[in-house]
């Protein structure tokens, strides 16, 4: 049986092993795409990473959107789900689409997936900065 330090060093590596890829992977993503403006908000103690750019798409209104790829893991019981998804805000209107998801899994297994995870997220936002956003939602 795991004690409360156990589980927190688990978690610690977790987060800390994610946060550093994501921060390497936003300098590689940026000299593949100069033009966007690649920035990291990293929230670990909730477990939430949120990659942004610089967007030029317009959508409903005359004002640039607000994109963004997040990635985030939360505890249900005793087992944690992971998502990362594309979101596109407007004034008015959001949209999320979701890339990646894994549920039931354990911490070791989140661990364990970490460049799993870092690469599903490098692809998805690489997917996401190009991808055009269908006007008729």
């Amino acid at each position: 049986m795991k004690t409360k330090k156990d589980i927190e060093n688990e978690r610690t590596k977790l987060i800390s092993g994610i946060t550093n890829q994501l921060t390497l992977l936003i300098d590689d993503v940026q000299k593949q795409k100069p033009e966007k403006a690649f920035t990291i908000r990293v929230y670990e103690e909730n477990m939430y990473w949120c990659v942004n750019w610089e967007s030029t798409k317009l959508w409903k209104t005359d004002q640039f959107l607000k994109e963004y790829f997040q990635v985030q893991i939360w505890k249900i019981g005793e087992k944690y789900s992971l998502e990362g998804e594309h979101r596109v805000e407007d004034i008015f209107e959001h949209l999320s689409d979701q890339y990646f998801l894994y549920e039931g899994m354990t911490m070791q297994d989140l661990i364990l997936m970490t460049d799993e995870i870092v690469e599903k997220t490098r692809a998805g936002v690489l997917e996401a900065v190009d991808k055009e956003i269908d006007s008729s939602y």
